[in-house]
């Protein structure tokens, strides 16, 4: 997966998909490719996107306002 298909898929930057790389958040699959840009293991972006969205609903879940609104 090429860094732009992988910023595509998370929707993020491309800037973001090589921090997520320098700091391993994101695997890299060696060698690169002849142009000498990263590929990223696909199986490592879909694992990142479960985690962020598993983390964000478990946010979501914490959030009380649904169950007692203000004002009432």
């Amino acid at each position: 997966m090429t860094v732009a298909e992988a910023a595509r898929f998370l929707f993020v930057s491309r800037p973001h998909i090589l921090k997520l790389l320098s700091s391993g958040a994101l695997l890299e699959c060696l060698p690169r490719n002849p142009s000498g840009q990263p590929d990223i293991d696909a199986t490592s972006v879909q694992q990142y996107k479960a985690k962020t969205d598993a983390s964000f609903r478990a946010w979501l879940d914490s959030q009380t306002e649904d169950n007692d609104p203000l004002g009432l």
